[in-house]
């Protein structure tokens, strides 16, 4: 037998390739191969082949692997064990057995141990015949991170293979048939230093001088571009030698080598390259592969030297900032450098990626091109001084005739004043200047020729006020801080915009604590992420919040988060001295139209988490491009942010917490609150109007729910028709403020709304296997009816939060909740909620045992769901007759009311209850023993539960073909759907479906008999 990792992982048999099996059986054996001699863990295979995230059955199923494994071997006709149990996990012996990854490191070991003594032809033949090893990429096809860290120091062998091959024929004088060779893989890899090196050796030596010196130079302006770094010494020694034709790097005589070399076979696709420090635990790096066979890189050590001193720039890492150049000799002194810079921000913290930006910069910058300009733009309080004042400090050292900091805000002044005052900043008298504007914004320009100068304009309210203060040459740079967009700027003048947000939850805390002395904030780490969290990650409230702990030290850090989380008084805890947050937010507020201010407030009284442009249009009753024209004035503003787009493609747009906190002030001060109010409750009528529009398409019809006398304002069809494409693509984006909408309605009082609401929107939570949010919304939903004394939806409420209960396994706590509904829904002659009712009571009570009460429900609820006219209520009930008939022992009887319930379904399209009665149809025809029939029909359900993105409805679906196949014979396509049904339940959290999938499993092993089939496929 023969083991191959170097491609995809491979095992044969007397030349014969053996079929494995699915990708976590592959991802044990890959791993206990690369570790093969050693005992891996079984705590270490769960975290490889999951990723990290294991489920609790981890255990079990990686002992089925390793059985499966096992009996693979066996069935190939291995002696032996191969894969031996040692505590505390397994260990993979290879014994006699071939293994790619080990001959190809005592291959190139024996390589460089040959070139070492001199024997430079067998070395290259040693070389040769381990990269024929390769088949493609290592380990490719398998994923997740170890895996891939393993791939790319496998990888990294390969390339200093290569490498050394290349060296070596270089030594032989075969340097003409390598150019190609190796210019590819520059090409490939065009960092690689010393690929590089032996490319322009080539070159040089195959009579291509002009070639290798454009090699070094195309290679030099990469590693400046990419990395900020000259070449290493060894390239730069080789480009010396080859200006000066250096007799020492002259073509050796050729080795007529008897064996001829052949080039690798080509790797297909690209390898990430491995990281520069590893986060990969040590039991999961590669080293006990190497440990074994002693054998060690053959990289060169002159070039291996350079090339680790000489690395590629870490994700994140600020470029260096470039040296000061030296003034021409003899020039004149000059007047001193102007440095009007305030200090510097001594607890600045965070903004990397932005900093990375305004760090571009510097690139490219001189006298032929045209100034360099950032334009730094949020909300007051977010930063935007800081950052620019921060970043100018640490670059000050490239700009050496001086730094420009005007504060256009603080006293805002004509452009020409302002000039004056950098005129004499730059040194021109001020008894000299000229009066008029244009003279004075030619005189500066002027000045600054040929001059490397940062120019900071902080707080621009406009573009006119910071056009005439711009350089005209490219050695100098501008940065502008606003709160507004400045189209112009960055239309004219190619400003890079800089968009700032709120500071994430560790740069928060960060903040705090270095402003916060004594320990406090670091003792006491969960009350100081509460407190970054109500100041919502705003610097100034950051600041202004750990300025009040830091002159208070009797005060604890809980104490203030507890002051700052009444809602009504967090705002004017926020202040300090003459700094406070709602006095910013006003300078941003107070620049909207009256209209955009209206909008503002209205748009505050709304308790979601974000809004789209199409509920907006519902809040002001207008067209939703008019919608779409307020919301983007007020992120231009700074005053919203915006997200998106959705699933459905809509952009999404939500406040930070403070300013939803601050408009809300300013909606209480509305002289027309009435009406606003009015707009609020509409707006949460049009969730109603969406939801139920998308229970219909995704249920084929107006099916499965009982509606209340809550009202439905009109959405536009054709608005519609796009956001319900997909429905469950509308609710996933929507989730988190339906649930937003219902808990409002139900504290303002509106019962029928929140009831309502809910009863639309639960059947799609059962989809998304979303128990509590289905529990959360039913429980909203009750309270506020009992409240309101509104019997339906209480009815209604107690009838799904059984039903959440159910689909939870909770099935006698269930019965409880059904039967009081029942009795609630009869009082009020609720008929057809009742007969909804009584189907989930069947289910119920036929999982306790009682399949006579059950039969008895759904014989009495079909009469009320004819006359409704629900065709999915009908296939339901009959899906459940259908499947106690099987519990009784009557597959026949199965299949001919699973027949029924098909035909009803038929006239539903392609919806989840069709997929539903396809489902329960093949699970009577499996039972009756009606193969290939039972397949056909859980094909059909399978095509429709996968057009719905329906995960757990799949995993069942999957189950029954997987039983259905192994049955047949088929038991290579019964793992593989195994394999991807236990994916999907393990995703979804089924407990029930993941015990059904691991006996099947147990059973496609051979340790247990197949039994009768018992899982069922959730019902609507």
């Amino acid at each position: 037998m023969r083991f191959g990792l170097l491609g995809t992982l491979r095992l044969t048999c007397d030349d014969r390739e053996i079929r494995l099996g699915g990708a976590r059986q592959r991802a044990v054996l890959a791993l206990l191969l690369l570790r093969h001699g050693r005992t891996v863990s079984v705590d270490e295979l769960a975290e490889t082949v999951w990723d990290g995230s294991p489920p609790p059955t981890a255990r079990t199923q990686i002992s089925i692997c390793v059985a499966q494994l096992r009996k693979l071997f066996r069935e190939a006709g291995v002696e032996g064990e191969v894969i031996v149990t040692s505590h505390p996990g397994y260990r993979l012996d290879t014994g006699d057995h071939g293994f790619d990854l080990v001959d190809f490191l005592a291959l190139t070991g024996q390589a460089s141990a040959l070139a070492g003594s001199g024997r430079t032809a067998e070395a290259a033949d040693a070389h040769r015949r381990a990269l024929a090893l390769w088949r493609g990429p290592a380990l490719d096809g398998l994923t997740g991170y170890a895996l891939e860290q393993e791939a790319c120091w496998l990888e990294e062998q390969r390339l200093n293979a290569l490498d050394g091959h290349a060296e070596l024929r270089l030594a032989l004088g075969r340097h003409q048939e390598l150019t190609a060779e190796l210019a590819a893989l520059v090409r490939e890899h065009p960092l690689r230093e010393r690929t590089r090196h032996s490319l322009m050796l080539a070159q040089y030596r195959s009579g291509c001088r002009a070639d290798a010196l454009e090699t070094f130079r195309a290679g030099h302006q990469l590693s400046i571009d990419e990395l900020g770094l000259e070449p290493g010494t060894a390239l730069r020694e080789l480009h010396n030698a080859v200006l000066r034709e250096d007799p020492a790097i002259a073509a050796p005589p050729t080795v007529h080598d008897p064996v001829r070399d052949v080039p690798a076979a080509p790797v297909v696709r690209e390898v990430p390259a491995a990281p520069l420090v590893s986060t990969a635990p040590a039991a999961t790096g590669t080293r006990d592969v190497r440990d074994v066979h002693g054998v060690r890189d053959v990289t060169p050590a002159p070039v291996a030297a350079e090339e680790a001193g000489n690395p590629p720039a870490a994700h994140g890492a600020r470029r260096p900032v470039p040296p000061v150049p030296a003034a021409p000799p003899g020039s004149p002194a000059g007047p001193a450098a102007p440095s009007d810079l305030p200090p510097n921000i001594p607890s600045f913290t965070g903004r990397t990626a932005e900093t990375e930006v305004l760090d571009a910069l510097l690139d490219g910058r001189g006298d032929g091109e045209p100034p360099r300009v950032a334009l730094v733009t949020g909300v007051a309080g977010i930063g935007k001084t800081a950052l620019a004042v921060h970043w100018s400090h640490r670059v000050a050292a490239a700009f050496p005739d001086g730094c420009l900091h005007v504060d256009l805000g603080s006293a805002p002044a004509a452009p020409g004043e302002v000039l004056g005052r950098l005129l004499r900043s730059l040194g021109a008298p001020g008894d000299r200047l000229p009066d008029d504007e244009a003279s004075r914004i030619s005189l500066y320009r002027r000045l600054l020729r040929g001059r490397q100068v940062l120019v900071v304009l902080d707080d621009a309210s406009s573009f006119a006020q910071v056009a005439p203060l711009l350089p005209a040459n490219g050695g100098c740079c501008v940065v502008v801080t606003s709160r507004e967009t400045m189209e112009e700027l960055v239309l004219r003048h190619g400003a890079v915009r800089v968009p700032l947000g709120v500071l994430d939850g560790a740069e928060s805390t960060a903040l705090l604590d270095r402003i916060v002395t004594g320990g406090r904030t670091v003792a006491s780490p969960a009350q100081t992420t509460r407190l970054a969290e109500l100041c919502d990650g705003l610097p100034l409230a950051l600041c202004i919040a750990a300025a009040r702990l830091a002159t208070r030290p009797h005060w604890t850090v809980r104490r203030l988060a507890d002051r700052l989380a009444d809602e009504h008084r967090r705002l004017d805890e926020l202040s300090l001295g003459g700094s406070r947050v709602r006095a910013s937010f006003e300078l941003s507020y107070g620049c909207l139209s009256p209209r955009l201010a209206s909008v503002y407030q209205r748009l505050s009284l709304l308790d979601v988490p974000d809004v789209p442009a199409w509920a907006v249009a519902a809040l002001l009753d207008c067209p939703v491009e008019t919608a779409e024209q307020y919301l983007d004035e007020l992120v231009d503003a700074h005053l919203l942010e915006v997200s998106g787009p959705d699933a459905t493609g809509q952009y999404r747009y939500r406040f930070q917490r403070l300013l939803r906190l601050y408009a809300r002030e300013r909606a209480q001060e509305d002289p027309d609150r009435p009406a606003a109010e009015a707009d609020r409750d509409r707006a949460l009528h049009s969730w109603l109007t969406v939801a139920e529009a998308a229970h219909r398409r995704e249920y084929g019809g107006d099916h499965s729910v009982v509606h209340g006398p809550a009202s439905r304002p009109h959405v536009d069809r054709d608005l519609l028709d796009d956001l319900l494409d997909r429905p469950l693509d509308w609710f996933d984006s929507e989730r988190h403020c339906l649930m937003a909408a219902v808990t409002q309605s139900a504290r303002l009082g509106l019962a029928a709304l929140a009831w309502d609401l809910a009863a639309s929107t639960v059947g799609f939570c059962e989809i998304r296997s979303d128990t509590d949010g289905w529990r959360r919304l039913c429980e909203e939903g009750l309270a506020a009816s009992r409240a309101a004394g509104d019997r339906q939806g209480e009815g209604v409420m107690l009838g799904e939060l059984g039903a959440s209960l159910l689909y939870r396994g909770e099935s006698e706590n269930a019965i409880r909740f059904l039967e009081e509904a029942d009795g609630v829904l009869r009082a009020g002659g609720e008929v057809y909620g009742a007969a909804l009712n009584a189907c989930k009571l069947a289910v119920a009570v036929r999982q306790r045992g009682d399949a006579d009460r059950a039969r008895v429900l759904l014989d009495g609820a079909l009469p009320a769901l004819r006359a409704a006219g629900d065709l999915s209520a009908q296939a339901h009930a009959l899906n459940n007759l259908a499947q106690i008939a099987l519990d009784a022992g009557d597959p026949e009887e199965a299949v001919r009311l699973g027949g029924e319930a098909v035909a009803l379904a038929r006239g539903l399209g392609a919806t989840r209850g069709a997929a539903q009665a396809f489902h329960r149809l093949g699970r009577a025809l499996l039972a009756a023993g009606r193969l290939p029939e039972a397949e056909a029909a859980l094909t059909e359900a399978a095509g429709i539960v996968r057009a719905k993105r329906d995960r757990l409805g799949m995993a069942y679906v999957l189950l029954g073909l997987a039983e259905a196949r192994l049955r047949a014979g088929r038991a290579d396509r019964a793992g593989e759907d195994l394999d991807a049904a236990l994916d999907l339940a393990e995703e979804t959290g089924s407990t029930v479906l993941l015990g059904r999938l691991h006996l099947l499993q147990a059973q496609l092993n051979g340790s247990t008999e197949l039994a009768e089939p018992v899982a069922e496929l959730p019902q609507a």
